[in-house]
């Protein structure tokens, strides 16, 4: 039995087909978020039919209203940009998808008309024509990056008034449709602050070696908890989530000698030609905030200059176990640079690491 149903896909585009396995990785991981906060801004009783690459595929059954679609576009758009203006702010990694979410876009496919329902397996799939017409449409001569296309059919009234009308010859015939330009929505988005830059007043500790390894990859090597436990002494577990790349603010669980602390990303100002990694703890004892810096330079195209530095705001009395401290990060940190530098002269590429086993990484997924 047929049902009148509301079809409605949003559609995200805008990055390029990355050669590195870290843009690939990262993009995979940043489109998974974004698909997420759509379902997550479904307002109008949307039905998720399916997830479909970078798009996703809603209906609803029942009688359409335009107005009601066009909010439910709104909301979604809107919070579709607002995480691409904090990811600006909080992205701390340099890949090209990374460095290029400003890139993206959104667009949505709005059709209406009749449609069944096939099995497969214990669920129920919209099947029929209307379904393959609205996934043609999202192959248009709309011709701007970000808008919604409404077909005729979805209210003919209404839709005959919109400002833009085209008409186009697809596989299953003729079809009327309208679009709406949806770029003065970003006037309401809402102000992103930038992530405080605060470095702790004492320089407890540095140590700066020559790594052969691009600064690019090296960076990656040190801010991708894949591969923290590759290089970094002392650390007996870590865990982080998963399938989310990691950006200011993010926390992760380290054990060590069985106890465990929950460093935040962070990153502070830095020189043109540098880049900074950093993870700061309030959990030392003694301590008010502990931040530990890595700032890379590149010496050529082939090896990198890496600095690691330790800042520290003391409690009361705390001051009195500056040298003890200082003590322990000028063993645990050369050490660790050693292991990076081994690391990197055994031929090690996080651009061309498909897949680490969970072993060899001992990570826990949350």
């Amino acid at each position: 039995m047929a049902d009148q149903a509301l079809l409605f896909i949003p559609d995200i585009s805008g990055f390029t087909e990355f050669v590195q396995h870290t843009a690939i990785q990262h993009s995979r991981h940043i489109i998974s978020e974004l698909l997420e906060l759509l379902i997550d801004n479904n307002i109008s009783g949307l039905q998720l039919a399916e997830i479909e690459g970078d798009a996703l595929f809603f209906y609803r059954i029942g009688a359409v209203n335009i107005n009601q679609v066009r909010e439910q576009v709104k909301r979604m758009y809107l919070a579709f940009h607002t995480y691409l203006k904090r990811y600006e702010y909080e992205k701390i990694c340099q890949c090209g998808a990374c460095s290029s979410v400003y890139n993206l876009s959104l667009k949505f496919v709005v059709h209406y008309g009749e449609i069944e329902f096939i099995s497969v397996k214990d669920s129920n799939k919209p099947y029929g024509s209307n379904v393959i017409k609205v996934h043609r449409l999202l192959k248009n001569d709309v011709p701007i990056a970000e808008y919604a296309l409404f077909t005729q059919d979805i209210d003919p009234e209404n839709i005959s008034k919109l400002e833009h009308q085209l008409q186009a010859d697809y596989d299953f015939g003729q079809i009327n449709y309208a679009y709406e330009s949806l770029s003065d929505y970003k006037n309401e988005l809402p102000e992103i602050s930038p992530i405080p830059d605060n470095v702790p007043k004492h320089n407890l500790y540095s140590k700066e070696a020559s790594i052969n390894m691009p600064i690019l990859e090296l960076y990656e090597t040190i801010s991708n908890f894949d591969y923290r436990l590759l290089w970094a002494k002392g650390i007996d577990k870590i865990e982080y989530e998963k399938n989310r790349v990691n950006r200011m603010g993010d926390k992760h669980k380290c054990l060590i000698d069985k106890n465990t602390i929950n460093p935040k990303t962070v990153t502070k100002k830095s020189a043109k030609n540098q880049l900074v990694y950093g993870e700061s703890t309030t959990e030392v004892p003694f301590t008010k905030k502990l931040n530990v810096y890595y700032v890379l330079e590149a010496e050529n195209e082939q090896k990198t200059r890496l600095r690691i530095e330790v800042f520290v705001d003391f409690k009361p009395f705390g001051i009195l176990l500056k040298r003890l401290m200082k003590k322990n990060f000028k063993k645990v940190i050369p050490e660790n640079i050693k292991e990076l530098i081994l690391l990197a002269d055994s031929g090690f590429n996080p651009n061309s690491v498909l897949e680490l086993r969970d072993e060899d990484l001992n990570y826990k997924k949350d």
